[in-house]
Protein backbone atom coordinates (compact mmCIF):
# COMPACT_ATOMS: atom_id res chain seq x y z
CA UNK A 1 0.00 0.00 0.00
CA UNK A 2 2.66 2.04 0.66
CA UNK A 3 4.79 1.83 -2.61
CA UNK A 4 1.32 2.08 -4.62
CA UNK A 5 1.04 5.68 -2.76
CA UNK A 6 4.45 6.86 -3.20
CA UNK A 7 4.52 6.20 -6.73
CA UNK A 8 1.29 7.83 -6.96
CA UNK A 9 3.15 10.68 -5.07
CA UNK A 10 5.88 10.82 -7.67
CA UNK A 11 3.39 10.59 -10.76
CA UNK A 12 1.20 13.97 -9.56
CA UNK A 13 4.56 15.71 -8.73
CA UNK A 14 5.58 14.96 -12.14
CA UNK A 15 2.98 16.30 -13.72
CA UNK A 16 2.98 19.44 -11.48
CA UNK A 17 6.74 20.12 -12.89
CA UNK A 18 5.75 19.66 -16.24
CA UNK A 19 2.59 22.19 -15.81
CA UNK A 20 5.37 24.25 -14.05
CA UNK A 21 7.68 23.84 -17.08
CA UNK A 22 4.96 24.61 -19.54
CA UNK A 23 4.34 27.73 -17.54
CA UNK A 24 7.35 29.24 -17.53
CA UNK A 25 7.99 28.65 -21.46
CA UNK A 26 4.78 30.46 -22.10
CA UNK A 27 6.29 33.42 -20.00
CA UNK A 28 9.34 33.33 -21.08
CA UNK A 29 10.39 35.99 -24.44
CA UNK A 30 12.55 35.09 -27.07
CA UNK A 31 16.35 35.46 -26.95
CA UNK A 32 15.73 38.64 -29.70
CA UNK A 33 13.31 40.02 -27.25
CA UNK A 34 15.55 39.78 -24.23
CA UNK A 35 18.27 41.97 -25.68
CA UNK A 36 18.77 45.30 -23.83
CA UNK A 37 16.47 47.48 -25.58
CA UNK A 38 16.61 51.39 -25.12
CA UNK A 39 12.97 52.47 -26.90
CA UNK A 40 9.52 51.83 -26.26
CA UNK A 41 6.98 51.43 -28.99
CA UNK A 42 3.14 51.75 -28.80
CA UNK A 43 1.31 49.37 -31.36
CA UNK A 44 -1.95 49.34 -32.27
CA UNK A 45 -3.09 45.24 -31.85
CA UNK A 46 -6.47 44.41 -33.60
CA UNK A 47 -8.33 41.59 -31.63
CA UNK A 48 -11.29 39.43 -31.35
CA UNK A 49 -12.16 37.78 -28.33
CA UNK A 50 -14.46 35.70 -26.62
CA UNK A 51 -13.39 36.43 -23.27
CA UNK A 52 -15.63 38.31 -20.72
CA UNK A 53 -15.02 41.98 -20.05
CA UNK A 54 -14.08 43.29 -16.46
CA UNK A 55 -15.63 46.34 -16.33
CA UNK A 56 -13.90 47.98 -13.36
CA UNK A 57 -10.47 48.04 -15.03
CA UNK A 58 -12.13 47.77 -18.55
CA UNK A 59 -9.75 44.44 -18.98
CA UNK A 60 -10.28 40.43 -19.67
CA UNK A 61 -11.34 38.15 -17.30
CA UNK A 62 -9.60 34.76 -17.37
CA UNK A 63 -12.83 32.68 -17.15
CA UNK A 64 -16.23 33.99 -18.08
CA UNK A 65 -16.89 33.80 -21.61
CA UNK A 66 -18.86 36.13 -23.74
CA UNK A 67 -20.68 33.55 -26.24
CA UNK A 68 -21.75 31.52 -23.40
CA UNK A 69 -23.49 34.29 -22.22
CA UNK A 70 -24.56 35.13 -25.23
CA UNK A 71 -23.03 37.83 -25.95
CA UNK A 72 -20.73 37.02 -29.36
CA UNK A 73 -17.22 37.85 -30.33
CA UNK A 74 -15.69 41.73 -28.88
CA UNK A 75 -13.82 43.35 -31.19
CA UNK A 76 -11.90 46.58 -30.86
CA UNK A 77 -8.05 47.48 -30.54
CA UNK A 78 -5.61 47.16 -28.01
CA UNK A 79 -2.27 49.26 -27.91
CA UNK A 80 0.53 47.86 -26.01
CA UNK A 81 3.84 48.86 -25.49
CA UNK A 82 6.60 47.05 -25.98
CA UNK A 83 10.53 47.49 -26.00
CA UNK A 84 12.37 47.44 -28.89
CA UNK A 85 16.02 47.17 -30.31
CA UNK A 86 17.89 50.02 -30.16
CA UNK A 87 17.87 50.29 -34.13
CA UNK A 88 14.61 52.67 -34.91
CA UNK A 89 11.41 50.85 -36.62
CA UNK A 90 11.34 51.64 -40.14
CA UNK A 91 9.13 55.16 -40.32
CA UNK A 92 6.95 54.27 -43.23
CA UNK A 93 5.54 51.35 -40.75
CA UNK A 94 5.19 53.61 -38.09
CA UNK A 95 2.84 55.46 -40.17
CA UNK A 96 0.91 53.56 -41.93
CA UNK A 97 0.75 51.13 -38.81
CA UNK A 98 0.13 53.78 -36.28
CA UNK A 99 2.87 52.88 -34.03
CA UNK A 100 3.98 55.61 -31.87
CA UNK A 101 7.43 55.79 -29.45
CA UNK A 102 6.45 55.93 -26.41
CA UNK A 103 7.95 57.02 -23.00
CA UNK A 104 9.13 54.83 -20.72
CA UNK A 105 7.11 55.99 -17.89
CA UNK A 106 3.30 54.73 -20.01
CA UNK A 107 5.06 51.62 -20.68
CA UNK A 108 3.07 49.51 -18.46
CA UNK A 109 -0.16 51.13 -19.85
CA UNK A 110 -2.74 49.17 -21.76
CA UNK A 111 -5.11 51.27 -23.73
CA UNK A 112 -8.72 49.65 -25.44
CA UNK A 113 -10.51 50.61 -27.91
CA UNK A 114 -14.23 48.50 -28.13
CA UNK A 115 -15.23 48.41 -31.52
CA UNK A 116 -18.79 47.29 -33.37
CA UNK A 117 -17.57 44.82 -36.38
CA UNK A 118 -18.77 47.25 -38.91
CA UNK A 119 -15.80 49.61 -37.56
CA UNK A 120 -13.49 46.63 -37.59
CA UNK A 121 -13.09 45.68 -40.38
CA UNK A 122 -13.46 49.50 -41.73
CA UNK A 123 -10.13 50.44 -39.61
CA UNK A 124 -8.30 47.11 -40.28
CA UNK A 125 -8.83 47.39 -43.84
CA UNK A 126 -7.95 50.90 -44.31
CA UNK A 127 -4.28 49.39 -42.46
CA UNK A 128 -4.29 46.38 -44.59
CA UNK A 129 -4.16 48.79 -47.63
CA UNK A 130 -1.91 51.11 -46.38
CA UNK A 131 0.62 49.00 -46.00
CA UNK A 132 3.06 47.75 -48.71
CA UNK A 133 2.60 43.97 -48.92
CA UNK A 134 -1.06 44.40 -48.26
CA UNK A 135 -0.89 41.58 -45.95
CA UNK A 136 -2.64 40.78 -43.02
CA UNK A 137 -1.90 37.84 -39.99
CA UNK A 138 -3.87 36.10 -37.93
CA UNK A 139 -2.36 35.21 -34.58
CA UNK A 140 -3.35 32.49 -32.11
CA UNK A 141 -1.86 32.35 -28.41
CA UNK A 142 -1.53 29.02 -26.70
CA UNK A 143 -1.63 27.32 -22.94
CA UNK A 144 -1.43 30.21 -19.67
CA UNK A 145 -2.10 33.64 -21.68
CA UNK A 146 -4.10 35.92 -20.16
CA UNK A 147 -5.31 38.51 -23.13
CA UNK A 148 -2.48 41.19 -22.44
CA UNK A 149 0.33 38.87 -22.24
CA UNK A 150 -0.95 37.36 -25.75
CA UNK A 151 -1.36 40.92 -27.12
CA UNK A 152 2.50 41.91 -26.22
CA UNK A 153 3.09 38.64 -28.23
CA UNK A 154 0.90 39.89 -31.00
CA UNK A 155 2.18 43.48 -31.24
CA UNK A 156 6.13 41.94 -31.25
CA UNK A 157 4.88 39.93 -34.39
CA UNK A 158 3.66 43.05 -35.83
CA UNK A 159 6.50 44.42 -35.36
CA UNK A 160 8.71 41.70 -37.15
CA UNK A 161 5.95 41.28 -39.54
CA UNK A 162 5.65 45.16 -40.28
CA UNK A 163 1.40 43.87 -41.52
CA UNK A 164 -1.51 44.40 -38.93
CA UNK A 165 -2.20 41.88 -36.89
CA UNK A 166 -5.17 40.42 -35.62
CA UNK A 167 -4.83 38.72 -32.40
CA UNK A 168 -7.73 35.63 -31.46
CA UNK A 169 -7.91 35.38 -28.20
CA UNK A 170 -9.39 32.48 -26.53
CA UNK A 171 -10.60 31.87 -22.95
CA UNK A 172 -7.00 30.70 -21.82
CA UNK A 173 -7.48 30.47 -18.05
CA UNK A 174 -3.87 31.61 -17.64
CA UNK A 175 -3.15 29.94 -14.69
CA UNK A 176 -0.51 26.84 -14.20
CA UNK A 177 -2.73 24.52 -12.88
CA UNK A 178 -5.46 24.72 -15.46
CA UNK A 179 -4.12 23.25 -18.67
CA UNK A 180 -6.62 20.67 -18.58
CA UNK A 181 -9.07 23.64 -18.50
CA UNK A 182 -7.30 25.53 -21.02
CA UNK A 183 -7.53 22.20 -23.25
CA UNK A 184 -11.23 22.13 -22.95
CA UNK A 185 -11.85 26.31 -23.62
CA UNK A 186 -9.28 25.60 -26.88
CA UNK A 187 -11.63 22.61 -27.92
CA UNK A 188 -15.17 25.15 -26.84
CA UNK A 189 -13.52 27.98 -29.02
CA UNK A 190 -13.80 26.25 -32.39
CA UNK A 191 -16.87 27.11 -33.06
CA UNK A 192 -16.10 31.18 -32.16
CA UNK A 193 -13.04 30.78 -34.16
CA UNK A 194 -14.76 29.90 -37.08
CA UNK A 195 -17.42 32.58 -37.37
CA UNK A 196 -14.08 34.70 -36.62
CA UNK A 197 -12.33 33.98 -39.87
CA UNK A 198 -14.87 33.02 -41.95
CA UNK A 199 -15.77 36.78 -41.29
CA UNK A 200 -12.57 37.89 -42.17
CA UNK A 201 -12.47 36.21 -45.04
CA UNK A 202 -15.66 37.82 -46.64
CA UNK A 203 -13.83 41.13 -46.41
CA UNK A 204 -10.43 39.91 -47.48
CA UNK A 205 -8.92 38.06 -50.36
CA UNK A 206 -7.38 34.81 -48.48
CA UNK A 207 -4.18 35.27 -50.62
CA UNK A 208 -3.16 38.28 -48.52
CA UNK A 209 -3.43 36.65 -45.44
CA UNK A 210 -1.64 34.62 -42.86
CA UNK A 211 -1.91 32.61 -40.00
CA UNK A 212 1.09 32.28 -36.87
CA UNK A 213 -0.57 29.61 -33.97
CA UNK A 214 1.56 28.95 -30.84
CA UNK A 215 1.57 25.91 -29.18
CA UNK A 216 -1.86 24.95 -27.92
CA UNK A 217 -3.53 27.32 -30.40
CA UNK A 218 -2.36 25.32 -33.10
CA UNK A 219 -5.23 23.05 -32.37
CA UNK A 220 -8.02 25.82 -33.67
CA UNK A 221 -5.69 26.55 -36.39
CA UNK A 222 -5.70 22.85 -37.47
CA UNK A 223 -9.59 22.52 -36.47
CA UNK A 224 -10.43 25.48 -38.57
CA UNK A 225 -8.20 24.77 -42.03
CA UNK A 226 -9.74 20.52 -41.85
CA UNK A 227 -13.34 21.58 -41.97
CA UNK A 228 -12.52 24.43 -44.29
CA UNK A 229 -10.89 22.08 -46.42
CA UNK A 230 -13.73 19.67 -46.50
CA UNK A 231 -16.66 22.58 -46.78
CA UNK A 232 -14.69 23.43 -49.96
CA UNK A 233 -14.74 20.07 -51.49
CA UNK A 234 -10.78 19.81 -51.17
CA UNK A 235 -9.95 22.93 -53.23
CA UNK A 236 -10.06 26.08 -50.92
CA UNK A 237 -8.93 29.30 -51.59
CA UNK A 238 -5.31 29.28 -50.65
CA UNK A 239 -4.12 31.50 -47.91
CA UNK A 240 -0.84 33.13 -48.39
CA UNK A 241 1.30 31.38 -45.16
CA UNK A 242 0.24 29.09 -42.32
CA UNK A 243 2.66 29.14 -39.86
CA UNK A 244 2.14 26.53 -36.88
CA UNK A 245 5.22 27.00 -34.40
CA UNK A 246 5.83 24.58 -31.37
CA UNK A 247 2.25 22.91 -32.08
CA UNK A 248 1.13 20.77 -28.88
CA UNK A 249 -1.13 18.83 -30.76
CA UNK A 250 -0.68 14.70 -30.72
CA UNK A 251 1.98 13.86 -34.03
CA UNK A 252 0.03 10.75 -34.71
CA UNK A 253 -3.38 11.72 -34.71
CA UNK A 254 -1.87 15.17 -36.78
CA UNK A 255 -0.11 12.87 -39.46
CA UNK A 256 -3.39 11.32 -40.32
CA UNK A 257 -5.00 14.75 -41.08
CA UNK A 258 -2.04 17.01 -42.26
CA UNK A 259 -2.59 16.69 -45.90
CA UNK A 260 -6.05 18.59 -44.88
CA UNK A 261 -4.53 21.63 -43.53
CA UNK A 262 -1.58 22.31 -46.04
CA UNK A 263 -4.15 22.27 -48.07
CA UNK A 264 -5.56 25.57 -47.46
CA UNK A 265 -2.28 27.46 -47.62
CA UNK A 266 0.67 28.16 -50.55
CA UNK A 267 2.83 27.80 -47.82
CA UNK A 268 2.69 25.78 -44.37
CA UNK A 269 5.89 26.14 -41.98
CA UNK A 270 5.95 24.00 -39.00
CA UNK A 271 8.60 25.47 -36.82
CA UNK A 272 10.37 23.19 -34.22
CA UNK A 273 13.21 22.95 -31.55
CA UNK A 274 15.45 20.10 -30.15
CA UNK A 275 15.31 21.78 -26.91
CA UNK A 276 11.53 22.03 -26.02
CA UNK A 277 10.75 20.68 -23.10
CA UNK A 278 7.49 21.59 -22.31
CA UNK A 279 6.23 19.63 -25.35
CA UNK A 280 8.48 16.62 -23.60
CA UNK A 281 6.20 17.14 -20.89
CA UNK A 282 3.08 17.53 -22.63
CA UNK A 283 3.92 14.15 -24.32
CA UNK A 284 4.15 12.42 -20.87
CA UNK A 285 0.98 13.87 -19.94
CA UNK A 286 -0.87 12.65 -22.94
CA UNK A 287 0.96 9.39 -23.94
CA UNK A 288 1.56 10.52 -27.20
CA UNK A 289 4.74 12.40 -29.16
CA UNK A 290 3.87 15.92 -30.17
CA UNK A 291 4.06 17.65 -33.88
CA UNK A 292 6.81 20.38 -32.24
CA UNK A 293 8.75 17.77 -30.69
CA UNK A 294 11.78 16.84 -32.69
CA UNK A 295 12.16 12.80 -33.47
CA UNK A 296 13.88 10.66 -30.99
CA UNK A 297 15.77 7.68 -32.53
CA UNK A 298 13.52 5.36 -30.85
CA UNK A 299 10.79 6.51 -32.52
CA UNK A 300 9.04 5.37 -35.58
CA UNK A 301 10.27 8.48 -38.39
CA UNK A 302 7.78 10.11 -39.77
CA UNK A 303 9.33 12.68 -42.02
CA UNK A 304 7.60 15.68 -40.73
CA UNK A 305 5.93 16.98 -42.82
CA UNK A 306 7.42 14.21 -45.40
CA UNK A 307 6.51 14.54 -48.82
CA UNK A 308 3.53 16.71 -49.18
CA UNK A 309 3.70 19.77 -51.36
CA UNK A 310 4.15 23.42 -50.19
CA UNK A 311 4.92 22.22 -46.45
CA UNK A 312 8.64 22.87 -44.72
CA UNK A 313 9.49 21.84 -41.31
CA UNK A 314 12.01 24.90 -40.11
CA UNK A 315 14.22 23.55 -36.83
CA UNK A 316 15.82 26.53 -35.00
CA UNK A 317 17.54 24.47 -31.90
CA UNK A 318 20.65 26.39 -32.51
CA UNK A 319 19.27 29.57 -32.62
CA UNK A 320 16.62 29.66 -29.64
CA UNK A 321 18.82 30.33 -26.78
CA UNK A 322 16.06 29.93 -24.74
CA UNK A 323 16.13 27.04 -21.74
CA UNK A 324 12.91 25.66 -22.78
CA UNK A 325 12.95 25.98 -26.42
CA UNK A 326 9.06 26.90 -26.67
CA UNK A 327 9.79 30.75 -27.84
CA UNK A 328 8.08 32.73 -30.84
CA UNK A 329 10.83 33.19 -33.65
CA UNK A 330 9.01 36.39 -34.23
CA UNK A 331 11.87 37.54 -36.50
CA UNK A 332 12.70 34.27 -38.43
CA UNK A 333 9.05 33.76 -39.02
CA UNK A 334 9.04 36.98 -40.78
CA UNK A 335 12.16 36.64 -42.95
CA UNK A 336 11.10 33.50 -44.19
CA UNK A 337 7.58 34.38 -44.65
CA UNK A 338 9.05 37.46 -46.98
CA UNK A 339 12.13 36.11 -48.24
CA UNK A 340 12.40 32.22 -47.91
CA UNK A 341 15.47 32.86 -46.22
CA UNK A 342 15.96 33.59 -42.24
CA UNK A 343 17.89 36.88 -42.04
CA UNK A 344 20.89 38.44 -41.55
CA UNK A 345 23.57 36.23 -39.70
CA UNK A 346 21.54 33.26 -40.00
CA UNK A 347 21.47 30.25 -42.76
CA UNK A 348 19.07 27.17 -43.92
CA UNK A 349 20.69 23.73 -44.06
CA UNK A 350 18.79 21.25 -45.57
CA UNK A 351 18.37 18.30 -42.95
CA UNK A 352 18.75 15.10 -45.08
CA UNK A 353 18.16 13.02 -41.80
CA UNK A 354 14.25 13.34 -43.24
CA UNK A 355 12.86 13.10 -46.57
CA UNK A 356 11.11 16.28 -47.43
CA UNK A 357 11.25 19.80 -47.16
CA UNK A 358 13.42 19.87 -43.86
CA UNK A 359 15.86 22.50 -43.00
CA UNK A 360 18.00 23.91 -39.97
CA UNK A 361 18.28 27.14 -39.19
CA UNK A 362 22.07 28.38 -37.89
CA UNK A 363 24.31 31.06 -37.61
CA UNK A 364 26.66 32.05 -40.15
CA UNK A 365 30.64 31.14 -39.23
CA UNK A 366 32.33 34.86 -38.38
Amino acid sequence: MTVLLSVSRARQLTVCLALISIFLATQLLPAEAARKSTSWLSVPVFYATTRARIQKKDGYGEYRNLVRDGQGIEYGIVTVRIEVADTQPEKVAMVKLGWKLSSKKERKAVDYDHLNSEDFYKVLLSRHQATPSRESCVFVHGYNNKFESAAKSAARLEVALKEPVVLFSWPSVGKTKAYVRDECNAEWSVRPFQVFMQGLEKKFDSENLMTVSHSMGNRLINWYFLSRYDRNEQNPPKFKEVVLTSPDIDRATFKNYFFKVAGNAAKTRIYISDKDLPLRLSKFVHGGARVGSTITKEENKWNMPGNIRSAQTVNFSTIDSGRLGHSIQYKVISSMHKSDQPGDGLVAEEDKTYKGNYILIRQTSK
